[in-house]
């Protein structure tokens, strides 16, 4: 298939609008309630009084703090505004942030610079609609934020001395993306881990300052206590132990399987990092944040905001697959009752829709294994020449006056 995507801004810029003023008018009509952010603001007044973080802090349906203070203390200017106000920020935030990252996307997977604002424009219409997108916009989550930090290392110049200081602040505000350090350290890019390693530290160094107690706490304790994310058979839970624990029909696996996962999100890792050094960051990076997501005891359906840069990928690099990234549309989890305790008595057929995220995560990393097969000829920490793309491109037309 050919497509001249570069020509048709103008087309695709209006296709976004309508795309977002429809969202708008969904979003007035259903009025989602914003409960994640509510959290983060009730986290940052707690950090200006000096009180406890991880304590009962009222927040809605009583929700614990899971984050570092980092991200806490990143939340007080937010806490000081009246909510309307602040609901009105985060939103233009999040929209904004939407259209970066669509745009870092099609710079990750290659697409030509004349062609990247008309195809982010395309990514950016589509993906307003994806699950993922639409909940982490409705309940005010930071996922676009951090993966935007992730994906500003990866599609900076390669000489940039900022590489890396991405991953250290999205590591800082919500660890799990510490994975990307161990990708970059082993896809040998040792100034860019370095970096994003001492921006992590510094992260912490910054908690310790403002709210040493708390700091301490967080990483002696709380971090490993994973009961305070949520339950593990919740429906929205898209991880692989998310999914034995609902197939089990328990809330808590056998010490037995939550090795295996961790097992098979180390094999998802080093896939990743191969894909990385052979194939280059489009394969590599997806792939080792799709392992992340699978192997994490909790992935909600939110945190696979990763959709954006797997749909450019599909889009740009295998079209055909097209099928596989409809998972995302399909809001397959959204209607469904989430509570442990109502997924535990599902008959099979509606057990089944709970895991679909998680299904295609694993058949993803599968497909990036028979890419590497393809490759093979290619020396180890080197990249493959790559292929030829799907789509072809023309430069856009300028635009008269």
């Amino acid at each position: 298939m050919t497509t001249a995507l570069g020509t048709r801004f103008r087309p695709l810029v209006g296709l976004l609008a309508v795309s977002v003023v429809g969202y708008l008018v969904v979003r007035a009509a259903v009025h989602p309630s914003m409960i994640d952010f509510a959290v983060y603001r009730i986290e940052g007044d707690a950090v200006r009084h000096g009180i406890g973080l991880y304590g009962h802090l009222a927040t809605p349906e009583g929700l614990l703090a899971t984050y570092p203070p980092f991200a806490a203390i990143v939340f007080v200017p937010v806490a000081l505004l009246p909510w309307t106000l602040a609901q009105v920020l985060v939103n233009v935030g999040n929209l904004a942030l939407l259209w970066l990252v669509s745009w870092q996307s099609c710079r990750l997977v290659g697409v030509p610079r004349d062609a990247v604002p008309a195809t982010a424009a395309l990514l950016a219409a589509v993906a307003i609609w994806a699950e993922p997108v639409y909940t982490t916009l409705g309940n005010g989550q930071l996922n676009l934020a951090l993966l935007a930090l992730v994906l500003a290392d990866f599609t900076a110049a390669p000489s940039s001395r900022l590489r890396g200081v991405g991953v250290g602040l999205a590591a800082g505000l919500k660890v799990t993306p510490i994975v990307f350090v161990a990708y970059l350290l082993f896809t040998r890019r040792y100034r860019a881990a370095a970096t994003a390693t001492a921006t992590f530290v510094a992260t912490i160094g910054v908690s310790a300052a403002v709210a040493p107690s708390d700091t301490w706490r967080y990483w002696t304790h709380y971090l490993y206590d994973t009961s305070r994310v949520g339950e593990l058979a919740n429906s929205t839970n898209q991880s692989v132990q998310g999914v034995l624990a609902r197939l089990t029909r328990a809330d808590e696996l056998v010490p037995g399987l939550g090795l295996s996962c961790l097992v098979l999100a180390a094999a998802g890792f080093a896939v990743g990092v191969l894909a990385g050094r052979r194939l280059g960051d489009a394969q590599g990076l997806t792939c080792t944040a799709v392992a992340g997501l699978l192997g994490s005891p909790i992935a909600w359906t939110h945190h696979w905001v990763w959709c954006v840069p797997l749909t450019a990928f599909v889009l740009v690099r295998r079209p055909r697959w097209w099928p596989l990234v409809l998972v995302f549309w399909t809001f397959a989890t959204f209607y469904l009752p989430h509570r442990a305790e109502d997924v535990l008595t599902f008959p099979w057929w509606e057990l089944a829709l709970t895991n679909w995220y998680a299904l295609f995560g694993i058949a993803y990393v599968a497909t990036v294994v028979v890419a590497l097969r393809g490759a093979g000829a290619c020396l180890p920490g080197r990249r493959a020449r790559p292929r030829t793309r799907a789509l072809t491109w023309s430069a856009p037309r300028t635009p008269s006056g």
